[in-house]
């Protein structure tokens, strides 16, 4: 009926509807897209927080989320938790969406 969502999709879907185009462009997997968003988020950490605050309000993804996951991985790539977290926080949205456009 409707389109598989994976993280290949909603990364895309994320830097179309971010407008995100211009600084970080498509790759041609899946995992090496989540690697150059996940560098991206890194980059924005380091010199443009404010950028990936907005980000973050955007996505609706809950800064005591970030907190509590970044405190409890301290040994991993802030960038790649921070992906991951957005990326999660899409899949619900879109599966809210799914499940309540059905009805």
């Amino acid at each position: 009926m409707g389109e598989k969502i994976t993280a290949e999709t909603i990364v895309y879907k994320l830097i179309n509807r971010l407008h995100l185009a211009d600084d970080l462009p498509l790759e041609n997997s899946g995992e090496e897209q989540f690697k150059s968003f996940a560098k991206y988020i890194e980059y924005l950490i380091n010199n443009d927080f404010n950028k990936l605050v907005n980000i973050l309000y955007r996505v609706d993804v809950s800064e005591h989320k970030v907190r509590k996951t970044l405190a409890v991985n301290e040994d991993k790539s802030a960038g790649e938790l921070i992906a991951v977290l957005i990326l999660e926080r899409e899949a619900e949205k879109i599966a809210w969406r799914t499940k309540y456009s059905q009805k």
